[in-house]
């Protein structure tokens, strides 16, 4: 193998099935993507070289995305240019650097080989021994991994260290032992790689790169021989000095899962020695980087990673703040010493967020450091997620006052202005909805959702941070002050009970948290807003209506325009909610009022096809609908007057009951489990009955919601069952009525799994005997009417033939 390729076989044959296992993870575990975590505070603003901002924090491994700019292509990249240049150095003029990448990377380069024989024949029969270690070194990808020839590497590697020991010149030497090193590691020997670099390498004061990546391998033997102390302090020095080794050597210490020790650093004969320990250990994973933090500090107040360190513990105590628990790449974890680590590291947020307060202040008066900028806005940060909102904005004040040529640095302190702004109690004045809508414009388009072509660079903690600021102003509406208690680390997730708010302020509310649902729903499942309408009250609606088309001034239209919301919009979802409580004539006056243009989109074109006062009986197939949204409604407004003149006079006989017949087609369509849900909600999901990890509240919401348990369509069939005079009426009403509860009673069948906290298989004899027992107490009384009263009718028999669904419903 030449010295341009990767430092270590064990890393490469490692790091890409675990990225890979990485992003499986987060493809199955979650919502979204896995980077992506709580967070409002960007690293960003740090002064951090750009290759260093892979140590941001981040659940996974890798601050990068799924593509794998971690798996060794950047150092490799780093390696070749450096070896191409020290060659090109070497072999002076008559060379290009494009041969000369060629010739070390081709082990069919023989032409520039031979022609080199003749002007410098050590350096050629170098190379022709680098090119025998590639042959027999391991290749191939590590999923079909070829090994090496172990005898003929072993052979090698001691013909490497016999032409160091020979060689005369700096150059050559150094790289027949850096091959000596490195053979021996990957052999197994690793006595062997570690004695060979302290008696070839070690001390020389002839050094270049090539000593640090064999320095590399022979931490990496320490490594393999139990030294980790030692293997710690080795990788430290690489990852300070050898740019081109810099991610392998962290990467090293990663996966071998070492820690600062006392011991470790005890190596150390200088400063620069200890900061690198220090360093490399501060932004390890699964520990508290503060400590080691404060050293760095003290020892070299310049050191580049010193404020990306702050970042990353700010960050990561937002992380288990947020994180309800741990995300570990099991089910069953909870006796998992991570797992129980986690636990208890999350009871220390808040005293931990203030050990980072103290730093950070302290920091932002040491002259030494420099950039108080960046320690004031972090100050200013910690202080607003403990709630102390006064102390975050004259901090913030402060920090603003500062010069700073970091642009991410002045935006974080926009940002937090806007936070703060949203944070404060009471309903806004005028002139602070002025200044907050104006935040709002400014940042909406950096959270942008990736998927979007042509948006700008998707930043999830910009998304975050409208989402936050935009639920502030919306309890600000509803006079919660809800963030007044405390602050996002002491009450990440309580919620006070709204007040009852109505008019302006309500709709107000209502499009601040469809501005933060927006800015939310930037992962590949789910939508905040649409579950936000499909859960407004009408009260709520009919003032969003108002507000968006009578605005009261320039606020006004630039918040609707903000959150999306026209009249069509609005009219739509007065519309559906109305309907979801079966006051039809109200809904029918909202539709009246959307566009006809509105009604042509593909989600009404392509869900509302089907007749919705029909459900698909046999001898009625599935006709295609005559009625457009606003015609389907007005007729059930017309039904609903109708039915209720009739039961006003008392009036029976089957034209009375066929009104209440066609307003329980109507109802039923309009449920989950019919054709025409699109006008009650704004989404549905084939797995919304499977209620997976929903809470109490959520069950008894859902079983009380004519929407998934037909309670209307039900009411409906009953009444035409009452009133009809004939038998077959009535048998068909009492039939649909039947088939309302069946429906109510399979939701009520997945509540009951969820209850149980544990998988239910559908053939289980104990649960399914516990649910026809709840089938046969609450969810039969129409059944066994039907059972009772109507089985000889031709309507039954007809079912009995030709519905396969009819022996579910009605036995």
């Amino acid at each position: 193998m030449l010295p341009s390729s990767n430092s270590s076989f064990r890393l490469r044959q490692l790091r890409r099935p675990l990225l890979s296992l990485a992003i499986l993870i987060g493809f199955a575990c979650a919502g979204g993507d896995e980077s992506e975590f709580w967070s409002l505070f960007q690293p960003e603003t740090a002064n951090t070289r750009p290759d260093d901002r892979l140590y941001a924090f981040t659940p996974l491994l890798y601050n990068t995305d799924y593509s794998g700019f971690d798996d060794g292509a950047a150092d490799d990249s780093l390696s070749m240019l450096a070896n191409v240049k020290a060659w090109t150095t070497y072999l002076g003029n008559g060379y290009t650097a494009d041969q000369l990448e060629t010739a070390l990377t081709d082990t069919t380069a023989g032409p520039l080989v031979d022609r080199l024989a003749q002007t410098n024949a050590p350096a050629a029969t170098y190379l022709r021994f680098a090119y025998a270690v590639q042959a027999a070194s391991a290749h191939g990808s590590a999923w079909e991994r070829v090994p090496g020839d172990t005898t003929r590497l072993r052979q090698l590697a001691k013909d490497a260290r016999q032409q160091a020991e020979a060689s005369t010149d700096p150059f050559l030497k150094e790289r027949y032992a850096f091959q000596a090193v490195k053979l021996a590691d990957e052999v197994g020997a690793y006595h062997v790689s570690r004695d060979t670099y302290s008696q070839l390498l070690d001390g020389s004061t002839k050094r270049s790169f090539i000593s640090d990546w064999a320095r590399a391998r022979q931490a990496g033997a320490l490594l393999s021989l139990g030294e980790k102390d030692r293997a710690l302090f080795e990788f430290a020095q690489v990852f300070a000095n050898c740019p081109s080794r810099r991610h392998a050597a962290e990467r090293s210490i990663r996966m071998g899962n070492l820690r600062f020790t006392d011991a470790a650093l005890n190596l150390a004969k200088t400063d620069a020695e200890r900061v690198a320990v220090y360093a490399i250990c501060a932004i390890q994973p699964k520990q508290d980087g503060l400590p080691l933090l404060e050293e760095m500090v003290a020892l070299d107040p310049k050191n580049p990673l010193n404020e990306l360190v702050l970042t990353r513990e700010i960050n990561r105590n937002e992380y288990y703040a947020k994180q309800t628990r741990w995300s570990g790449y099991v089910d069953t974890e909870n006796d998992r010493t991570d797992s129980l680590n986690f636990e208890s590291r999350r009871t220390s947020v808040a005293d931990y967020n203030q050990k980072l307060l103290a730093f950070a202040e302290g920091a932002a008066k040491n002259a030494a450091l420099g950039n108080p900028a960046f320690y004031l806005t972090a100050a200013a940060y910690l202080h607003y997620l403990a709630g102390d909102y006064t102390a975050a904005k004259t901090t913030l004040d402060e920090a603003a006052k500062q010069s700073t040529g970091n642009s991410a640095l002045k935006q974080q302190i926009a940002l937090q202005q806007m936070l703060l702004l949203s944070a404060q109690p009471d309903v806004p004045a005028a002139a602070t909805e002025t200044q907050f809508i104006s935040y709002l414009t400014q940042f909406q388009q950096n959270a942008e959702t990736r998927y979007d072509e042509g948006a700008a660079p998707y930043n999830f903690r910009f998304a975050n941070v409208l989402s936050a600021a935009g639920l502030q102003m919306a309890n600000r509406y509803l006079s919660e002050a809800a963030s007044t208690s405390g602050g996002w680390l002491s009450s990440c997730s309580s919620k006070k009970k709204a007040e009852a708010v109505s008019g302006p302020n309500a709709a107000k509310a209502f499009l601040m948290r469809v501005v933060a649902a927006q800015a939310r729903s930037t992962g590949f499942y789910g939508d905040d807003q649409l579950t936000l309408e499909d859960s407004t009250d009408t009260p709520t609606a009919q003032a969003v209506a108002d507000f968006v088309t009578k605005p009261s001034g320039e606020f006004d239209e630039r918040l609707t325009k903000l959150a999306g919301f026209d009249a069509d919009a609005a009219y739509q979802l007065l519309g559906r909610r109305n309907i979801a409580v079966g006051n039809y004539e109200a809904a029918a006056m909202a539709f009246a009022k959307v566009s006809p243009k509105a009604w042509t989109t593909e989600a009404y074109t392509s869900n509302l096809t089907v007749d919705p006062f029909t459900v698909n009986f046999p001898d009625e197939g599935k006709p295609a609908t005559k009625y457009s949204p606003l015609q389907f409604v007005q007729r059930l407004a017309d039904l609903q007057t109708k039915a209720k003149q009739a039961d006003a006079s008392q009036k029976r006989g089957d034209d009375v009951a066929q009104l209440h017949y066609e307003l329980g087609c109507g109802a039923y369509n309009l449920s989950y489990w019919g054709n025409a849900w699109i006008l009650t909600r704004r989404a549905r999901s084939s797995a919304e009955p499977l209620l997976y990890g929903q809470s109490a509240a959520t069950f008894d919401r859902i079983l009380q919601d004519p929407y998934y348990v037909n309670s209307i369509a039900r009411h409906h069939f009953e009444q035409a069952a009452q009133l009809a005079q004939s038998p077959e009426m009535a048998a068909k009403a009492t039939y649909l009525a039947a088939r309302c509860q069946h429906d109510a009673l399979r939701v009520r069948r997945e509540i009951e799994k969820e209850k149980t906290g544990t998988y239910v298989d559908d053939e289980n004899p104990a649960f399914n005997q516990k649910i026809a027992g709840i089938a046969r107490a609450e969810y039969d009384s129409s059944a066994s009417v039907f059972r009772q009263r109507f089985r000889s009718t031709r309507f039954a028999q007809d079912m009995l033939t030709n519905c396969a669904l009819y022996k579910d419903v009605v036995q």
